[in-house]
């Protein structure tokens, strides 16, 4: 009997240590390039968007904030904004944009574009949604929230600048980004009066002779201390400009600059700037007895007044000026009566941890606990884990990672300071493959996977054919594709609607949302993790970075990803 000779399978050569570095860190490049990619044609994007479009508003944009909007007014410096006329071309308030100011202040995925109506009296009206980087879902939450939309309702510019208002349940990210760009926008000067000339000492010694200084008041806003050379307070001076700017004499406003002792209690006014004619104006300056009316009233008791009841007489020749002046005055009183004290706000951290953000963080280091040491063994462990991924993570803070948000913060910008646990979370899912070859995220952090996990109790089993599993494999390489076209294109398509994170707010899910995460749940009740097999881009993102055994060798995972990157290259140089 002649022996067949054995022939071995020539073992593959196992890569070396330099091999399976360098395209470990190709494959890092190759993500880092295509995270440039998309970063760079938003920014591009954007630039395009604001050279190619008319910068003024329609005034259908305006009118659910005025009825009677007619027509939008040129931008006017004095604000930033645009004047808002009725079909008289009567002035009926004015509008500003919370951007550019608040272009960089991300929420969920992205930053928020807010309209900011104000009244003649330079009150808030309303406010609108103009534009938003955020998802669909979060947003629509938020603009269908009354309490929180008519939160700065009646609010001053000043007052609106430092505003107390809670977050939208289930949108939270999204609702503290529009406040904190809201104050961004409102949080320099108010709009510029029409006498943009501030007090000058010399204008105080008129009434303080001591006076060598003035400095302001951080109870009220308006007024200013007069202080002598020893820096103790005499008095206090205030103007009526910008609180009357729209009260009209003959011809236009005045700024009458008003004097006051330690007990706010009128000494003496004078007229600083008018736009109304001369000689109206020199004959009110010249009646000594007109301004001798409001001394030794305090401003509480000017509040109160009215100019008829009270028998205010306006200078003869000049009534309508002088009668304007009196007015004037009583309405800064009430003004300045109704001013809170400034609220000085510490400077912005990089980062700044609400409770929340602790939760998540703990709940990161415990995963990476659980992950990286010895208690990886612990079923006990891992299922009560989960029921905290789930609940707390799932159900509670809905902080998880997703292509949205990715896609959104890569063109945005990353969120530190709104939401530093979920930044914490993110790095925790990128670092962990490419540094420990571990999916910690997949395995210790998606409360996704922790739902399809229990689901491997359930006796029921199924297997898909060959031919079946490796075409369902094939899915999430391909919405790896649909994400970044969608987002260099920018194509007006929600990536939230691909993955089924988003369930765990059920209030803001959309039906594709809520469509993937029960048919991952229902097919992995029969195939054991099938949605992260078959249908996860994220979780297909980190698998290619991970450092495994394989690492050293160049495979069609790569070359595909390489393909990708000279697809997203290619689209921003066309």
């Amino acid at each position: 009997m002649t022996e067949l000779p054995i022939v071995e399978r020539p073992r593959r050569e196992r890569p070396g240590r330099f091999q399976t570095l360098a395209l470990h860190s190709y494959r890092v490049i190759l993500f880092l390039v295509i995270i440039a990619a998309i970063h760079h044609q938003h920014r591009w994007y954007v630039a395009q968007q604001r050279g190619d479009r008319v910068q003024a508003l329609v005034v259908d944009q305006v009118t659910g904030l005025f009825p009677d909007a007619k027509s939008l007014g040129p931008w006017d410096p004095d604000h930033g904004g645009q004047t808002v006329l009725d079909a008289d071309e009567k002035e009926l308030g004015f509008v500003v944009q919370t951007f550019p100011e608040a272009d960089r202040v991300i929420g969920f995925s992205g930053p928020t574009n807010t309209l900011l109506a104000f009244g003649p009296d330079k009150r808030i009206l309303g406010m609108s949604v103009l534009h938003s980087g955020d998802t669909r879902e979060h947003t629509r939450d938020v603009v269908e929230n009354e309490r929180f939309m008519t939160s700065l309702n009646g609010l001053n510019w000043q007052a609106a600048s430092h505003p107390q208002v809670d977050a939208v349940s289930g949108a939270t990210l999204t609702s503290l980004a529009i406040i904190d760009g809201i104050a961004r926008r409102l949080g320099g000067a108010n709009p510029s009066s029409r006498f943009p000339e501030a007090i000058t000492v010399e204008e105080a010694k008129a009434f303080f002779p001591e006076a060598t200084g003035l400095t302001d008041d951080p109870q009220k806003p308006s007024l200013q201390i007069v202080q002598d050379a020893q820096g103790a307070e005499v008095g206090k001076v205030l103007r009526t400009s910008p609180h009357a700017d729209n009260m009209i004499g003959y011809q236009g406003p005045t700024d009458t600059l008003v004097a006051l002792d330690p007990e706010h209690r009128i000494v003496g006014a004078a007229i600083r700037h008018s736009f109304d004619n001369e000689p109206y104006v020199r004959y009110v300056k010249e009646d000594e007895y007109f301004f001798n009316i409001f001394k030794g009233f305090s401003l509480a008791d000017i509040a109160e007044l009215d100019v008829v009841d009270a028998g205010i007489e306006g200078v003869s020749g000049a009534t309508k000026t002088s009668t304007q002046v009196a007015e004037a005055l009583i309405h800064t009183a009430e003004e300045v009566q109704a001013e809170q004290p400034i609220v000085v706000a510490e400077p912005p951290r990089w980062y700044d941890f609400s409770p929340r953000d602790y939760g998540t963080a703990i709940v990161v280091l415990l995963a990476l606990l659980l992950a990286l040491t010895h208690l990886r063994g612990k079923r006990w462990l891992r299922i009560g884990f989960q029921v905290v991924l789930i609940v707390y993570l799932g159900f509670i803070n809905a902080d998880m990672v997703s292509q949205a948000l990715l896609v959104g913060w890569t063109q945005n910008g990353v969120a530190w300071q709104v939401a530093p646990g979920l930044v914490l979370l993110t790095a925790a899912a990128l670092a962990c493959p490419i540094f420990t070859g571990r999916q910690v995220y997949c395995t210790h952090l998606c409360p996704f996977g922790a739902a399809q996990d229990w689901l491997r109790r359930v006796p029921l089993r199924a297997k898909f054919p060959r031919w079946i599993d490796r075409s369902l494999r094939l899915l999430p390489a391909l919405l790896l594709v649909f994400v970044v076209v969608v987002a260099m294109k920018h194509l007006p398509i929600s990536l939230v609607g691909i993955e089924p994170f988003d369930a765990f707010v059920i209030r803001i899910a959309g039906w594709a949302t809520l469509s993937v995460a029960v048919v991952g749940l229902v097919v992995s009740a029969f195939v054991p993790m099938a949605y992260c097999h078959y249908g996860c881009p994220t979780g297909a993102m980190l698998r290619f970075l991970r450092w495994h055994g394989g690492s050293g060798r160049f495979t069609r995972g790569d070359l595909f990803v390489t393909a990708l990157a000279a697809v997203a290259i290619g689209i921003y140089l066309s």
